[in-house]
């Protein structure tokens, strides 16, 4: 996972300040990467760049001297980025969220041609490297999609201005916003309005825009295909204060937890409680609860669940998701979820959570600690649709990684994560709640494989 965020600002109009508003707004891409955080920025005359390796707020906050400029791109991931080369279209920054499928084939092919890697052939390097083959930055955006197989998103700063673009599925969304004197564009657009930016547009799939002055401007379009927008952009990835192709992320979550609350009603299943797996599973926890209120207040139900926090995120700990492996994510969620002080003895609890992936954070953390609170009925009520395959598109899935690839049935499932019930929406349900057609969505992970119908 990665964010980044880009900022150009015309220095006679613009009343911000630069520094301020692209430190604070690459800090809002956090919650996608927290291994390293990096700033490059051009200020008239040369392209500056600095990373760190750890979180952006705390490796930034007195580390940003000599990068004032007129022009800047911020990075959150799991690499250190931007990364800043000498082209024979002259110096460029660039950075990378996505995944390129073929990479190893790719670093082959370039090594065979005479090229070396620094930091050993990473996403970013062998796209910097496939640019160069262009006539111009243009030309080579294309021709680099031409050899990628991947999704991606791509920043790329020069002295001419901020190139933007993302491969022609438009996976990985990036969204245009503009302030007096100022345009940006950005992973995540959920820091705008703290930020004083107004949100101008999405970006096309494929669409190539420069960002340069307060202006922004498209310079061309990578090869035509099938949009295929990442559903889990509004399931879990962004944070609930996002909005892509005018959809709330925080409005997706409810309404799928509206879905699921609406089974339940349909089969008599009323529970006493509901809560969130933090932060996760809030909103749905919250659509989920709301459904109940509104079927209360139409009297076609006589009784609704209490909702209650029965584990609590401490707040400065991390987000386990995007961690590169199994043992830190474990760890993470370990230390990350906290069981109430309170007790739940006897208690009919359905916890919401976005997805389960592997199942382990469930099984071997959540599990225990809910039991140790006394709770007599754990029902888990799943925001994404179940994921039968890895997705190729991002890098934090392997593959084989999956429980639902692993264990088929939701029975089996249902015992060996030691709880009393599993629902989960539908794709159906999923596309109903982003109110964008299905076949625009990317449900890769969501449909079966050829081997888990065996």
């Amino acid at each position: 996972m990665a964010g980044f965020f880009a900022l150009s600002v015309d220095a006679k109009k613009y009343q911000g300040t630069f520094l301020e508003d692209l430190f604070g707004m690459t800090f809002y891409q956090q919650h996608l990467g927290e291994d390293y955080a990096g700033l490059s920025t051009y200020n008239g005359e040369k392209i500056n760049i600095r990373t760190h390796r750890g979180l952006f707020r705390q490796t930034f906050a007195d580390d940003l001297t000599g990068l004032e400029g007129i022009m800047g791109i911020g990075y959150c991931g799991d690499n250190r980025e931007p990364i800043l080369v000498d082209s024979k279209f002259g110096s460029f920054a660039a950075c990378f969220s996505g995944n390129i499928i073929n990479r190893d084939e790719l670093v082959k092919k370039l090594m065979d041609e005479g090229h070396s890697f620094a930091w050993g052939g990473s996403d970013i390097e062998i796209i910097t490297k496939l640019l160069a083959r262009g006539k111009g930055l243009v030309d080579g955006i294309k021709k680099m999609n031409s050899e990628i197989q991947g999704a991606y998103s791509v920043a790329i700063l020069t002295p001419q201005g901020i190139y933007a673009f993302s491969d022609p599925s438009g996976r990985w969304p990036m969204v245009l916003g503009e302030k007096a004197g100022a345009v940006a564009v950005t992973t995540d657009p959920c820091g705008f309005a703290n930020w004083g930016f107004n949100y101008l547009r999405d970006l096309e799939p494929g669409e190539i825009v420069l960002l340069s002055g307060d202006s922004v401007e498209t310079k061309g379009k990578i090869a035509n295909g099938k949009t295929q927008i990442c559903t889990f952009v509004w399931v879990y990835t962004n944070f609930p204060t996002a909005v892509f192709k005018n959809v709330a992320v925080s409005a997706v979550r409810k309404r799928l937890g509206a879905a699921l609350a609406k089974r339940d009603i349909q089969q008599d299943f009323i529970p006493d409680i509901v809560a969130p797996v933090p932060d996760s599973g809030r909103f749905s926890a919250i659509g989920y609860h709301q459904e109940f209120c509104r079927q209360i207040n139409e009297k076609k139900i006589d009784r609704i669940p209490v909702y209650d926090e029965v584990i609590i995120k401490y707040p400065y700990s991390g987000r386990s998701y995007p961690r590169s492996t199994q043992t830190k994510r474990e760890m993470e969620a370990h230390v990350k979820q906290l069981r109430s002080g309170e007790s739940y003895a006897g208690k009919r609890v359905v916890l919401c959570d976005d997805s389960v992936r592997r199942g382990t954070q469930i099984e071997k953390n959540l599990v225990p600690k809910l039991r140790a609170l006394g709770i007599g009925e754990i029902h888990f009520r799943i925001s994404n649709p179940d994921s039968f395959s890895y997705c190729q598109w991002g890098k934090t899935i392997k593959k084989g990684e999956l429980l639902a690839a692993q264990v088929p049935s939701i029975k089996k499932r249902i015992k060996l994560l030691g709880i009393d019930s599993l629902e989960y929406t539908t794709v159906h349900e999923l596309a109903e709640a982003i109110g964008l057609p299905l076949e625009s969505l990317c449900i890769d992970c969501d449909l079966p494989t050829q081997e888990s119908l065996v």
